[in-house]
């Protein structure tokens, strides 16, 4: 979020007057609310199709000079998607047994932790 702002605020110095911060700079508002938050990177894990269209979205609005801002925050989201947890790991953290075991073999966390879902690979 910090990163996303400061973006913004250097942006906005250096082009002033332009529409498009003012969308994206909503988007990332939207971003303080960890439950939205949490919501929309588990969509975007969980739905490959979303993370591909929200890729696209991207990519298509990169072309207008004036939405810049919106492309770079959405691209910013998806890079966070990247790196979520996922939910294998998150529902295995809560075992107390299993938490121990996972802390004492690095390895075995760090498989589970990217178990390459989106690939429809098991772990």
């Amino acid at each position: 979020m910090v990163l996303l702002l400061l973006f913004h605020y250097v942006y906005t110095t250096g082009h002033p007057g332009q529409f498009g911060t003012v969308l994206s700079t909503i988007v990332s508002a939207m971003l303080f609310s960890s439950r939205r938050t949490e919501r929309w990177l588990r969509k975007l894990l969980d739905c490959p199709r979303a993370f591909v269209f929200c890729g696209i979205i991207a990519l298509a609005i990169c072309a207008v000079p004036q939405l810049f801002t919106l492309s770079v925050t959405i691209s910013y989201i998806l890079l966070a998607a990247l790196f979520y947890p996922s939910g294998k790991i998150l529902s295995e953290w809560e075992d107390k047994d299993r938490r121990f075991y996972l802390s004492e073999h690095p390895d075995t966390m760090s498989d589970c932790y990217h178990c390459n879902h989106h690939a429809r690979l098991q772990c």
